[in-house]
C-alpha cells in the first residue's frame, strides 16, 4: 500500500492506475465496515476509509488531495444525502490537508515514523484531523445539541483509531519489498508471533468482547513482542491486522455499542504504545547500523594507516642498506676512474654493494612474511656473527661521526634461535640510534658498546652509549609508533624492533644509566642442541 507513487511522478497511465488503486482501497475499507453503525447510519465504527486517504496524503503530499476528495464522493454516491456527502468530502479533504501540514513540515519531506518524536507528531496530526472531521460533520446534523456532541465524540474516536491503526502502513520508510527484506525470512519466532496475535485477537474481539473487555490487555503482549523484534515495519503490519480483527468479528458475532466505544479507547492506547515501542526498536537498529558503518569506516582507515606505517617502516629499514650500497658503488666508481685504477679494491667494493642489495631483498621478504603470516625463518645463529654483521653495517656512519664501536663478551655466548636478518635489523637500528644521539649531542669520545650475557634459556644483549641518556617523558612511551627524539626521525624503528623481538619470544626495554647514557637490552631464546643447523 505504501508503494503508491505520487501523482506528479511517472507517466499518466501509471498515475491513473495509482489513483484507481487508492480509490479501490478506500471503497474496500468502506464496504468492510458496513453492517454496524452508531448514531443511525452516520457512522460505521470500524470504517478505515479516511485512514487510507490520511496515509496517502501524509506520505505523498498535497498532490493526493483530489483523490482524498474523490474517494468519499464515489463511495457514498447514491447512498447518502447530497448535503451530507458534500460535507463529508469537504471535511475529509480539509482534515487530510491539515494532517499533511503537521506531518510534512517541509513540502518535500516524507514523514518517517521510525522515530519516537514522529510518532507523537502522528498522534497530534491524527487527533487534529479526526477533530476536524467530527466538528464539520457533526455541525451539519440537524439534531439536539447533546446528540450532536455524542455523534461528534463517536466520529472523533472512530477516525482517530482508524488512522492510528492503518496510516502507519503508509508512513513506514521504504517500500513493502524493503519491509519484507528487513523483516527477513519467516522463522519459527515469526510464525509464533502471528499465531499469538491471531488467537488473542480472536479471543478479545470475538468470544469475550461483549462480556470481558479487560481481556483486551492481552493484545499488548504480541504487539510488544513484534515491535521489539521487527521494528516499525512489523508494528505497522500487526496494527493493520488488529484493525481487521474487529471488522471480521463484528460481522460474524456482532459487537454491543458500549463494547465498541470501550474497545476504541483501548485500541488508541494500544496503537500509540506499540508505535512508540516500534520506533524505539527501529531507532536502535538504525543506531546499530550507523555504528557498524562507522566501525567499518574506522577499520578501513586503520588498514590505510597500517599500510602507510608499513610503507614508512619499509622505507626506514631499506634506507640503511641502500645507502651503504650507494656508498660502495660510488667508491668503486672513484677507484676505477682514478689515474691508476685499483680494480681489486673496486671489485671488493662492488661485492659489498651486492651484499647490501641482497640484504634489501632479505629485509623485504622477511618483513613480508612476518607481517602477512607472522612466520619467522628461524635458525641457530652465533651471537658474535650476528653482532659483527650489524657493526659492519654501521661502522662507516660511526667513523664519519667520530664514534667508537666495540663489542665484548660475545664469543662465549650460546647460539640463539632467531631470524638472522631481522635480528641484524634490530641491532643496526639500536646502534644507529646510539650513534646519531651521540653525534647530535656532541659527546666527546662517544662510544657505543655491545655486550651480552647468558641466562636460563635465553641470551641478553645490551647496546649502551655514553651520551645524554633518555628523558623520563620519552622513556615512558619510547616504543610507541612515531615517538622519536630526533627532528628528522620517523619514530618507527623501536616500535618495529619491539615487534620483531616479541615474535621471537623475546622482549626489548630501555634504561638510563646512573653514570649517564642509555642502554637498550633485549633477549633471545637459546637454541636447543637438536634444533636447526647454523644459519
Amino acid at each position: 500500500m505504501a508503494a503508491f507513487p505520487a501523482l506528479r511522478a511517472g507517466p499518466w497511465p501509471r498515475r491513473l492506475l495509482a489513483a484507481a488503486g487508492a480509490l479501490a482501497l478506500y471503497a474496500a475499507a468502506e464496504w468492510a465496515a458496513l453492517g454496524h453503525s452508531l448514531d443511525g447510519s452516520l457512522l460505521e465504527p470500524w470504517n478505515a476509509g479516511f485512514a487510507v486517504s490520511f496515509g496517502l496524503v501524509a506520505r505523498y503530499g498535497f498532490a493526493w488531495l483530489p483523490v482524498a476528495a474523490a474517494a468519499p464522493l464515489l463511495a457514498g454516491w447514491g447512498g447518502a444525502e447530497a448535503d451530507a456527502l458534500v460535507v463529508r468530502v469537504a471535511a475529509e479533504a480539509a482534515a487530510c490537508a491539515a494532517a499533511a501540514a503537521i506531518l510534512r513540515r517541509r513540502r518535500r519531506e516524507r514523514p518517517d515514523i521510525g522515530l519516537p518524536r514522529t510518532v507523537l507528531r502522528l498522534f497530534a496530526a491524527a487527533l487534529a484531523a479526526a477533530a476536524m472531521v467530527a466538528v464539520m460533520r457533526g455541525a451539519a446534523i440537524a439534531a439536539p445539541p447533546w446528540q450532536v456532541a455524542a455523534t461528534g465524540a463517536h466520529l472523533l474516536l472512530a477516525h482517530l483509531v482508524a488512522v492510528l491503526l492503518v496510516a502507519p502502513l503508509f508512513l513506514v520508510s521504504g517500500t513493502p519489498r524493503q519491509w519484507l527484506r528487513d523483516l527477513g525470512r519467516p522463522s519459527v519466532e515469526t510464525l509464533l508471533q502471528v499465531a499469538a496475535l491471531s488467537i488473542i485477537a480472536w479471543e478479545v474481539f470475538g468470544r469475550f468482547v461483549n462480556e470481558e473487555v479487560h481481556f483486551f490487555y492481552l493484545l499488548f503482549l504480541p504487539l510488544a513482542w513484534i515491535a521489539t523484534r521487527h521494528g516499525q515495519a512489523g508494528t505497522a503490519l500487526a496494527l493493520a491486522a488488529v484493525q481487521l480483527a474487529p471488522v471480521v468479528t463484528d460481522r460474524l458475532s456482532g459487537h454491543a455499542d458500549h463494547a465498541i466505544v470501550e474497545l476504541q479507547i483501548r485500541l488508541a492506547v494500544l496503537a500509540v504504545t506499540s508505535l512508540l515501542l516500534g520506533a524505539m526498536a527501529s531507532e536502535r537498529r538504525q543506531a546499530d547500523a550507523r555504528m557498524l558503518e562507522r566501525q567499518t569506516e574506522l577499520a578501513h582507515f586503520q588498514r590505510l594507516n597500517v599500510g602507510w606505517e608499513m610503507a614508512s617502516a619499509l622505507a626506514h629499514e631499506l634506507n640503511q642498506p641502500l645507502t651503504a650500497a650507494m656508498n660502495y658503488t660510488q667508491a668503486a666508481q672513484r677507484l676505477i676512474a682514478a689515474p691508476g685504477p685499483d680494480l681489486e679494491r673496486a671489485g671488493r667494493a662492488m661485492s659489498k654493494s651486492v651484499d647490501q642489495i641482497e640484504r634489501v631483498g632479505d629485509i623485504i621478504h622477511g618483513l613480508r612474511d612476518f607481517m602477512r603470516k607472522g612466520e619467522l625463518r628461524l635458525a641457530r645463529n652465533r651471537v658474535r656473527e650476528v653482532v659483527d654483521d650489524a657493526l659492519r653495517l654501521v661502522s662507516a656512519e660511526a667513523n664519519a661521526s667520530g664514534i667508537a664501536l666495540n663489542a665484548a663478551g660475545l664469543s662465549a655466548l650460546p647460539p640463539v634461535m632467531a631470524d638472522k636478518t631481522q635480528i641484524v635489523q634490530v641491532l643496526v637500528n639500536l646502534i644507529r640510534n646510539a650513534v646519531q644521539a651521540l653525534a647530535g649531542a656532541g659527546t666527546p669520545a662517544g662510544t657505543v658498546a655491545v655486550s651480552g650475557r647468558a641466562g636460563d634459556g635465553w641470551v641478553e644483549l645490551a647496546v649502551a652509549d655514553n651520551g645524554p641518556g633518555l628523558p623520563p617523558e620519552v622513556l615512558a612511551k619510547l616504543f610507541e609508533p612515531f615517538v622519536t627524539t630526533r627532528a628528522a626521525g620517523m619514530g618507527l624503528g623501536l616500535s618495529i624492533s619491539k615487534s620483531i623481538l616479541e615474535a621471537h619470544d623475546g622482549r626489548l626495554w630501555a634504561e638510563t644509566l646512573p653514570q649517564g647514557g642509555a642502554v637498550f637490552r633485549f633477549t633471545l631464546p637459546v637454541a636447543a642442541a637438536g634444533e636447526m643447523a647454523d644459519a
